[in-house]
């Protein structure tokens, strides 16, 4: 998303139709703390900005409230009506900003095709999906290096359990992997990593969710297309049955 475009341009790349009141206001404090985390935003401002013309409703004073709820938005202490936007409020608008892929995340037996070089629009869609995680997130992917701590693990929320099954690091990039690691478990205390030598395919499983993932998340969409599957309910579960029996067999 472009935040340094007039609100008016930003607000309109949205589904406001389809959008809560305090969606709406997520949008507009976004784009005040121009997608950034430590930036600092009233909620003054934020109705200063409030365009009913735009965001088609009257500012209601309890959108703050309920985004706030949602862990979106994060009171500064001590500083009444001054927040900032968390990580996983920013990520929340730009899945909203497309459509297409916001849609494929939620809906089971979603088929997700992307092309050679796309791997910026890979990464945002498990980004998005991932930073919507509420109870367990589940990784399993054969090749992995230090790229997935930034790429898309760090867009879970701290309080949602992480599990990581591998099954090979490249040698030249073991040392990068185990510094980045231990930075990444001094925020990520339920962070926990194993690994499975027979390891082939790849899958992910955030709350009650699966996804067949084709290549490893650290070359997605590079050099070739890359294919998500989003499974139905009865196949989640199986999956996830058999991501429990990996984990106890992994070391």
């Amino acid at each position: 998303m472009d935040f340094t475009e007039t609100i008016s341009s930003f607000l309109s790349s949205l589904p406001l139709r389809k959008m809560s009141g305090h969606e709406k206001f997520l949008a507009v404090a976004t784009h005040l703390c121009a997608g950034e985390t430590n930036k600092e935003v009233t909620v003054a401002e934020a109705v200063k900005k409030w365009s009913k013309v735009v965001l088609k409703t009257k500012y209601n004073a309890s959108v703050y409230n309920r985004a706030t709820g949602q862990s979106w938005l994060k009171p500064v202490d001590g500083k009444k009506g001054i927040f900032t936007v968390t990580l996983k409020g920013i990520k929340h608008i730009e899945g909203l900003s497309s459509p297409q892929t916001a849609s494929a995340v939620i809906a089971e037996n979603s088929l997700c095709i992307f092309e050679k070089k796309s791997t910026h629009s890979f990464d945002k869609f498990l980004r998005t999906t991932l930073s919507g995680a509420t109870t367990k997130v589940a990784i399993v992917d054969s090749y992995v290096d230090e790229t997935i701590f930034d790429t898309v693990l760090d867009s879970i929320p701290k309080t949602v359990p992480i599990q990581l099954i591998y099954s090979h690091i490249p040698s030249a990039n073991q040392t990068a992997f185990d510094t980045r690691q231990k930075r990444f478990m001094t925020e990520y205390s339920k962070y926990a990593i194993k690994k499975y030598k027979d390891l082939h395919d790849r899958f992910l499983i955030v709350d009650d969710r699966a996804y067949i993932i084709g290549p490893s998340i650290k070359d997605a969409a590079s050099n070739s297309p890359a294919l998500i599957v989003a499974l139905s309910t009865k196949d989640s579960a199986a999956l996830d049955k058999f991501f429990h029996k990996l984990w106890v067999n992994a070391k």
